[in-house]
């Protein structure tokens, strides 16, 4: 849709990989060949935002009007008589954790205490459009999008070469995580995986207040793992690199929703060998045909001891995999994609 002005209302914080996401979407507008901003009146935003993003002051501005939401509602009633200024068929809702049709579940502390019926009360007031990034059958009146693309950096795993720094490593907050990354580092153990890292927050004695059910961990079962804080934002592909395998861990709610998320792409962009528990298998169709080789199976141990083993024909197979989601999900095509939904 050459020409349209798209803007972006979300509640935006520049360290969290949605923030990101919406760069990316700016970053590809032109190859797409429309403008991208961030609604300054519809969103919330911490103070870097308007360093990184283009934030517009003027409603009017845009053609077009997509919100963004994830696990809190962020419009207040004047924000939502305002955003009804525009066109209703100039908008639609991208519904990151599936609040449309109760896919993410009110009684789940992680997508916070919105119930399902104000969500699907203020989703019919913004749009008749629903997208939602949703792998498995999608709730009647949603759409599947994406959303998320390939980053910009992508690095084979021959360029990288087997030795690492790590043999295995996961990189990202325990956030419901704790007991499938447990079982990848006991069925490394098993296959005699020595250099073995996490970074990112509760993974030792501390939780998130109010949220104490999905962020417990029991440190002592990581002895001999290397626990660090958070990798600085921007860094975490780069980072990922550093290991020769990394392993794609989801959350119980990720799991049960069958939602993509950016790390999926990001893990696989990395140059790390990228591996599926059982709980992330959902996502195999998204890594195309090649990817049987880096489920981990019925024999963790087996099949991690196989990738270490034989790295260079596994490597292989990423990149031809890192060549197909190159093509498929690029930010520019995503955009033009995006687009195409506004009848």
């Amino acid at each position: 849709m050459a020409g349209a002005r798209v803007l972006v209302a979300g509640n935006l914080h520049w360290q969290a990989g949605f923030s990101q996401t919406v760069a990316a979407y700016v970053e590809a507008a032109g190859e797409a060949g429309c403008e991208v901003r961030v609604s300054g009146p519809l969103s919330r935003m911490d103070e870097q935002i308007p360093r990184h993003l283009p934030v517009e002051p003027d409603v009017r501005w845009g053609t077009h009007l997509v919100f963004m939401f994830e696990a809190r509602q962020y419009l207040s009633d004047e924000q939502i008589e305002l955003a009804c200024s525009v066109p209703r068929d100039r908008r639609l809702i991208i519904d990151f954790d599936g609040h449309w049709g109760g896919v993410a579940t009110a009684d789940d502390s992680s997508v916070g205490t919105h119930s399902i019926e104000n969500w699907r009360r203020l989703y019919s007031a913004l749009s008749d459009l629903v997208l939602q990034p949703k792998l498995g059958p999608l709730p009647d009146g949603a759409e599947f999008f994406p959303c998320f693309g390939m980053p910009r950096l992508v690095r084979h795993p021959l360029e990288l070469g087997r030795e690492r720094d790590y043999e295995l490593q996961y990189i990202g907050s325990n956030w419901g995580r704790w007991e499938p990354f447990i079982e990848v580092v006991e069925a490394a153990r098993a296959a005699r995986l020595r250099r073995m890292r996490v970074c990112g927050r509760w993974w030792d004695e501390e939780t998130c207040p109010g949220f104490e059910d999905i962020t417990s961990a029991e440190p002592e079962r990581l002895a001999g793992v290397e626990v660090q804080p958070p990798v600085p934002f921007g860094h975490v592909v780069p980072e990922m690199g550093r290991a020769m395998i990394t392993p794609v861990l989801v959350s119980p709610l990720v799991a049960d929703t069958q939602l993509l998320t950016a790390r999926m792409l990001e893990t696989l962009a990395s140059g790390s060998l990228p591996v599926l528990p059982t709980e992330a298998e959902f996502m195999s169709p998204m890594y195309g045909g090649d990817v049987e080789s880096l489920t981990l199976g019925s024999d963790p141990a087996a099949t991690l001891g196989r990738l270490a083993g034989d790295f260079e024909r596994h490597a292989e197979t990423v990149g031809r995999i890192q060549d197909r989601a190159r093509a498929r999900y690029s930010y520019p095509r995503l955009l033009t994609e995006l687009l195409a939904f506004f009848r």
